[in-house]
């Protein structure tokens, strides 16, 4: 058995570098393990809110803006062509765009400089078991170590995960199709944009100065993926600009696309005793609101932070309640065909469009820097107000009223559906 480390990390992508490089820094000795030896290129994380950036700089991470572009926020495009409504990041605060492989070389670069860590590439965990971590590096001999933690940041597949037995299985709810673009304005630059309209929203942002990344969500129902094309030039292309519908069509007519599976699992299990689970281990929400990298950075951070487990779970648990609540509703405000929804969703264009104030707050509650619930209900009880009062000013209430009684009952229907606990409110039917 070799000489014992205080923590033993499974997986070293950005929130297992973030978790080796947070416990390095508190004093530990740690073993960084990942079974890939080549950078990922698979569609993952690559925007970073405010708060993913201001834990890469308390880590000391140097972060070049020759792989991190700033960005100022988002901009929303309702499908109506009204115009645009720019959502800011909170306090003036900045965000990241980053290619994800770009992320985790600089983040295993680091982790490999710290003195404190050792980082091994190639090394298959075969075995958790007692706190020992038993592993193969490539072409070595099985290596059996004794710990003090181990911290599971392998993703939504988790071995440390399988190892705790957690009952909680995470639910598809759509599919995101990604594309880069090459040589493409934006309609604002230094900022992301969100295209709404068709059966999915549109996101596309700046990852460098000649592309662009394009994602798309796409339902469950969808065609097959040798039909996607014609299928996002029929129902998506009419709500995006010329600029970016045609190269975004020809893109997936060459099949230049990648996939992934939106799935959704409650962050309510952090893990139990000397197993801790961070990122997508510990749970994942909808990517329409881009925070999976900021929320795992900040679980690496809190948890060095914390010898005790279960106040760490807690924690992070209220850290990512009203977020979660907020990333279900905005999956279907933006996916559900039905009247009450869309009544709903030019309401919250309205709002928004409107109040400061209710940008500022859509956007704490965006970057998951918004803690209390009450804040998002507060958001969508303005949100079901103001879609009443629409419905009542624009329809006689005599000749009207069974529409206009159907229709408060739809508004609250939408509100018991947000009011239900976290997860519960994601199952609804597209």
């Amino acid at each position: 058995m070799k000489a014992p480390c205080d923590v033993a990390v499974v997986g070293a992508g950005p929130a297992g570098c973030a978790a080796a490089l947070a416990h390095a820094r508190a004093g530990h000795r740690v073993l960084l393990l990942e079974a890939a030896h080549r950078l990922p290129t698979r569609l993952a994380g690559e925007w970073l809110h405010p708060g993913g950036v201001a834990v890469l700089r308390r880590l000391g991470v140097d972060m070049p803006t020759t792989v991190f572009l700033p960005s100022l926020g988002f901009v929303l495009h309702p499908e109506d062509g009204s115009p645009p409504i720019t959502l800011d990041c909170p306090a003036g605060d900045r965000a990241a765009t980053v290619p994800h492989h770009g992320l985790v070389s600089t983040l295993r670069a680091a982790a490999a400089d710290h003195p404190a860590i050792t980082l091994v590439l190639g090394a298959r965990v075969t075995s958790i078991r007692n706190t020992t971590v038993t592993y193969t590096p490539e072409g070595g001999a099985e290596q059996h170590v004794r710990v003090g933690r181990v911290i599971g940041a392998d993703g939504q597949s988790s071995m440390v995960r399988r190892a705790l037995r957690s009952p909680a299985p995470a639910a598809t709810v759509s599919r995101t199709a990604g594309v880069l673009l090459r040589g493409l304005a934006l309609p604002a630059e230094g900022y992301g944009h969100v295209f709404a309209g068709g059966p999915g929203p549109v996101l596309a942002y700046r990852l460098d100065e000649d592309t662009v990344r394009v994602t798309v969500d796409v339902p469950l129902s969808s065609p097959r993926s040798t039909d996607v094309p014609s299928y996002v030039r029929q129902a998506y292309s009419p709500f995006l600009p010329t600029a970016l519908a045609g190269p975004l069509c020809a893109a997936l007519e060459r099949r230049a696309v990648q996939w992934a599976a939106n799935r959704v699992r409650l962050r309510t299990f952090h893990g139990r005793g000397p197993y801790a689970l961070v990122g997508d281990a510990a749970g994942t929400c909808h990517p329409l609101t881009a925070s999976g990298l900021t929320i795992g950075l900040r679980d690496a951070e809190c948890l060095a932070g914390s010898e005790d487990l279960a106040a760490h779970g807690r924690r992070r648990r209220a850290a990512v309640r009203a977020h979660e609540h907020l990333a279900a509703a905005l999956h279907r405000i933006f996916c559900d065909p039905g009247p009450s929804t869309g009544d709903l969703r030019r309401s919250m264009y309205a709002v928004l469009r409107a109040s400061g104030h209710e940008r500022e707050r859509m956007m704490r509650l965006v970057c998951a820097e918004e803690r209390s619930s009450l804040s998002l209900t507060a958001a969508v009880l303005h949100v079901a107000g103001h879609a009443l009062h629409e419905h009542l000013a624009t329809r006689p209430c005599r000749a009207a009223w069974r529409t206009s009684l159907r229709a408060g009952g739809d508004y609250l229907g939408w509100l018991r559906w947000m009011s239900r606990p976290p997860g519960q409110e994601a199952r609804w039917t597209q």
